[in-house]
């Protein structure tokens, strides 16, 4: 449905209805106190579309389908992105992330090629050795912090694809500043007026020695690598022999810029999918069984392929579902240029637009029984009869995630070595607690004892 044409004429309230709120903070106690939770209390209280105001800003979350469609797709010209997605240039600076109009549109199309369907499974066998090597060091009966280790194994799988070496130094360095900035934005980014950079605080201070570390060694891979005279099948060398249609490829900066983007956006957002999908296994252990029994039934006793994955149903099933009640991303924010009318009320020019896969993901009118972690509903009729963006992990539209194809594969993979390998039990009494800032990520250590599975029964 075209959303413009849905109810055009304005309503009579001179704005959508929305929480009680400060008169310029806005409700900023109960967002800081509970992100996730204020979005969904408000989508129910208040409908598809409702109305707030953040620090000054007007700002409208919409969480019906058609709504997040005319946003991202049919009327993309009119919601660039929010000054939200701008806070992180002083990191990842004109990255796809962060970047707009005429630099994104070339950027965009000049890596496309990268990451191509066929080029994104030439990295299968990468992830499915980095996994091995990793689970090769679990010892059964241990107690392991598994967001930790995800996190270790998706670093591992970036470096290893982006720069073509395996685990080694360039890793630890990259993985002790890549924890820095994220604490960063997981601290300021839900503050209205953080202190600019130039004012010398504690995490100020953090922040700017990890991107020199971050600068330092992607400079000098990238110097390495133009220097080189051997031909590899990593990003990077893909991305340095990329050109435009004027035979212009990327200078150091653009590469350095993109090569953080990946690194930043695309590690983690898989490592929180593997920790969120083990956790509910670790809560349901007959949904465990479950998926090994498919494992067990098409793989025996060998660690998963690129060949296998057609026929692993309940692992392909297993990720949907993780990615659907935890998607790492809970929101995308765009800010609208010009006033227009979505679904019978105004935006005006300038407000901010929170489209909440967090909400969207858990609506009672696309998903039965939507707090349930079942994997099984994830059934053909189910995706038919689904809205185009009732389910959006990885947003949509021209700007939709250009690693999405690579994040997925990634973790089907991971996830069908994880399950065939171990069972889950949950060892902590606490509920899970979550920040939500760049990305979705557990408050504390997601904490499973592991045991070895020795056999898995028939499907």
């Amino acid at each position: 449905m075209n959303v413009l044409k849905h109810k055009l004429g304005r309503h009579s309230a001179p704005r959508p209805p929305g929480p009680a709120a400060l008169p310029f903070l806005g409700p900023i106690g109960e967002v800081r106190r509970d992100p996730l939770g204020f979005m969904v209390r408000t989508a129910r209280a208040h409908g598809d579309v409702a109305y707030t105001r953040f620090a000054g800003m007007p700002t409208y979350l919409l969480s019906h389908p058609d709504a997040i469609e005319h946003v991202l797709l049919t009327g993309r010209a009119n919601y660039p992105k929010s000054d939200l997605a701008i806070r992180f240039r002083p990191l990842l600076g004109e990255g796809l992330l962060t970047s707009g109009g005429a630099l994104w549109t070339r950027q965009r199309k000049l890596m496309s090629p990268a990451f191509q369907h066929k080029r994104v499974l030439a990295y299968a066998d990468a992830m499915s050795r980095a996994t091995e090597e990793h689970l090769h060091r679990w010892v059964s009966g241990e107690v392991r912090s598994v967001n930790e280790d995800m996190m270790h194994l998706t670093l591992d799988i970036a470096v290893r694809t982006l720069f073509g070496s395996s685990s080694s130094a360039h890793e630890a360095r990259v993985s002790r500043a890549l924890h820095d900035v994220s604490d960063y934005f997981a601290r300021t980014l839900s503050q209205p007026f953080p202190w600019p950079l130039s004012v010398p605080t504690p995490l100020n201070r953090a922040f700017l020695a990890a991107r020199a570390e971050l600068d330092e060694v992607v400079h000098g891979i990238i110097r390495e690598k133009r220097q080189s005279q051997e031909r590899s099948d990593d990003l990077l060398t893909t991305m340095l022999e990329l050109t435009d249609e004027h035979g212009q490829g990327m200078s150091d900066q653009q590469l350095r810029d993109e090569v953080l983007t990946l690194l930043l956006a695309g590690h983690e957002t898989t490592a929180l999918t593997l920790t969120y999908a083990l956790y509910l296994l670790a809560q349901h252990p007959e949904v465990a069984d479950w998926v090994a029994a498919e494992l067990s039934a098409v793989l025996g006793d060998r660690p998963p392929t690129l060949a296998d994955l057609p026929a692993l149903v309940r692992t392909e099933q297993l990720v949907k579902e993780a990615m659907r009640l935890y998607p790492p991303a809970a929101v995308l924010t765009r800010k609208a240029r010009e006033d227009d009318v979505v679904m019978g009320w105004t935006i005006p020019a300038g407000s901010m637009v929170v489209l909440p896969q967090w909400v969207t993901h858990r609506d009672p009118r696309y998903f039965d029984d939507p707090e349930r972690f079942w994997p099984e509903r994830w059934t053909e009729a189910l995706e038919a009869k689904l809205p185009r963006f009732a389910y959006f992990p990885f947003g949509g539209g021209g700007r939709v995630c250009i690693g999405s194809a690579f994040a997925t594969l990634e973790a089907r993979l991971a996830l069908a070595e994880l399950v065939r390998r171990f069972r889950y039990r949950n060892v902590d009494t606490r509920p899970l607690e979550l920040i939500a800032s760049i990305t979705v990520r557990p408050k504390h250590a997601v904490r499973l004892e592991i045991t070895e599975r020795r056999r898995a029964a028939s499907p």
